[in-house]
């Protein structure tokens, strides 16, 4: 049977020989004979060499280097007429004759032609001059056509050309839908016979065991020895397992079959959403397989994606901070800083963008540091955590506490929207850290847009004229834009709030009670400050000189809602801005 080259298994066969597949590695996957396609490769190259195409050109374009290259160059002067088709020279003579001006028909009795089979030649020499890129006039002018006669040779040739283009997209159809059975055959062509014919009988022999055989029974009627059926059962755990049903659904990871069928729809040139569709999966599962798994030349290859998959899915896996000493030794040197995990993650990333070896989650750290399990870190590293402890808590709630009233209270829900936005710099948030007996205290604040932070010890009292004379000290270098508001809770060192707002001009608004949340930026700051200046010591003993120290430290730590930037900077950077049209109090 004669097996066209626009067949779907002439553009299967084609599609390997793209793909870098031999002659016969290719005919054999697609199952034809090897010389089929050394036919179906000769007519490729002819067509390429007839279409102006150097040998060299014709042979990169087909990428395939034929040993017989110059035999097939024998064939470009012939034309592959039928065996019934008139003798070359006859439809010389008749040719020569039309172009001295005889008209067809005289022509065709003078070489002894019917008058069809001239009328065929001259519609053909049309096609040509047509495809040669002649118009229609032109053509028309050369070969002495009547007007009618030259409409009816263009509708015959484009007539043609849809067929063709038919034939062609039906051919690729038929190919894309026969892609399962081809990744269905080349799993069996894998597998050596003996594997499939013991697995055929296995199967056979559960089925019987199901409908109540014995050992023994199934052996002898499958004609196997029962030490085979007894080391089945031995496998099963002597249990019959229930028949193998088919899957309602895709697995969750891509098979082999799956990626087999991913590389010959590949090959025919369709996209990733027409093989997502054909494999019933997500577009985004097909682009992320792809490229995980393509090597360096962008060659995707099924059976060395589907080993790497099952390397990657393998565990345990070995801890990242155990695989690597360099960036353990880096986490130790920033937790010994009293660093975050976060903010180490976050200064990773900045700090080595191109190194992805040098990335770890925060997560990671915190499963080092309090998990029983060896991760790479030792234990004291967890000190320096913020709450200092070496095992996960889970949150509790504190009993509700009722408070001391204050007078003439703005409350948060009243603050503006301008104070209520981290957009605009110079709204702080503050608290007192009470030390040990309630006796000395530190007053934290911390501005919301840049996350800068002030602490300014109470070594002897914190009342409220203490508390108002420190905020007034904490503010005065500070410039007008950057002091537009302070919210703190309902502490009784706010009493004095009025007179706190006449002395800077900064309106002051109070959370609601028992709501940390509403100033969650002074109470990450305080979280921050705890972890020098502990609960349960004397806030006393730390000079000034140490808590300017530590506040410095604090503002020159990375921070992630900063894009990993430092406090410092973002002020710094507020600071030379020029007074905006937000309206001041």
């Amino acid at each position: 049977m004669f097996l066209s080259p626009s067949s779907p298994t002439a553009i299967r066969f084609y599609a390997a020989i793209k793909a870098g597949t031999g002659l016969k590695a290719a005919s054999r996957l697609v199952g034809i004979h090897h010389s089929v396609g050394d036919r179906l490769l000769r007519l490729a190259y002819l067509e390429r060499r007839r279409a102006g195409l150097s040998m060299i050109d014709a042979v990169t374009e087909l990428a395939y280097r034929p040993a017989r290259a110059t035999v097939w160059e024998s064939h470009l002067e012939k034309d592959d007429r039928h065996h019934l088709s008139v003798d070359a020279a006859v439809a010389d003579r008749f040719w020569a004759a039309f172009i001295g001006g005889t008209h067809p028909t005289e022509a065709a009795k003078e070489v002894g032609v019917s008058r069809t089979t001239a009328g065929r030649w001259v519609q053909a020499r049309f096609s040509r001059l047509r495809d040669e890129g002649a118009t229609v006039r032109r053509a028309r002018e050369e070969l002495r056509l009547t007007e009618k006669r030259a409409h009816e040779f263009e509708e015959r040739r484009l007539a043609g050309h849809r067929r063709a283009a038919r034939a062609e997209t039906a051919a690729q159809r038929s190919a894309v839908a026969a892609a399962s059975d081809h990744a269905d055959a080349v799993l069996r062509e894998a597998r050596p016979a003996h594997v499939i014919k013991f697995d055929q009988r296995r199967h056979d022999y559960w089925e019987l065991m199901r409908k109540g055989l014995s050992n023994t029974d199934a052996c002898r009627m499958l004609g196997m020895s029962r030490v085979i059926g007894t080391r089945l059962r031995n496998q099963a755990g002597y249990k019959i397992p229930p028949p193998a049903t088919a899957r309602s659904h895709p697995s969750r990871y891509l098979e082999l079959r799956e990626r087999i069928q991913i590389a010959d729809l590949l090959q025919l040139g369709q996209s990733i959403r027409s093989i997502a569709a054909q494999l019933g999966r997500s577009p985004s599962t097909v682009s992320r397989e792809l490229r995980r798994h393509r090597n360096a030349t962008g060659q995707y290859l099924p059976r060395t994606a589907q080993h790497d998959a099952e390397e990657q899915r393998s565990r345990p896996k070995p801890h990242r901070l155990v695989a690597d000493p360099r960036l353990r030794l880096l986490v130790q040197r920033k937790l010994n800083r009293c660093w975050s995990p976060d903010e180490i993650s976050g200064w990773l990333k900045k700090s080595f963008p191109d190194d992805p070896t040098m990335r770890v989650c925060p997560e990671t750290i915190y499963r080092a540091l309090l998990l029983r399990e060896d991760h790479g870190l030792h234990k004291r590293f967890a000190l320096k955590l913020r709450t200092g402890r070496r095992i996960r808590k889970t949150r509790w709630t504190s009993r509700f506490k009722q408070g001391s009233r204050i007078r003439n209270m703005t409350m948060i829900d009243q603050r503006p929207a301008e104070h209520s936005s981290r957009l605009i710099a110079g709204n702080w948030e503050g608290d007192l850290v009470v030390g040990v007996g309630s006796v000395s205290a530190m007053v934290t604040l911390r501005e919301r847009k840049t996350q800068y932070g002030i602490i300014v010890n109470l070594p002897e009292d914190h009342t409220a004229a203490s508390v108002n004379a420190a905020v007034e000290a904490a503010f005065a270098p500070l410039p007008r834009h950057l002091k537009r508001s302070l919210t703190w809770d309902q502490g009784v060192e706010m009493s004095s709030h009025e007179a706190l707002t006449a002395a800077t001009g900064v309106p002051i608004y109070f959370a609601e009670r028992s709501s940390p949340w509403q100033r969650g930026a002074n109470e990450n700051f305080n979280g921050l400050a705890r972890q020098y200046f502990p609960k349960g010591t004397d806030l006393s003993l730390h000079s000034d000189a140490h808590v300017a120290s530590v506040m410095k430290e604090l503002n020159t730590r990375p921070r992630k809602g900063l894009d990993y930037d430092t406090p410092a900077a973002r002020l710094r950077a507020e600071r030379t801005k020029s007074v905006r049209s937000v309206p001041l109090p």
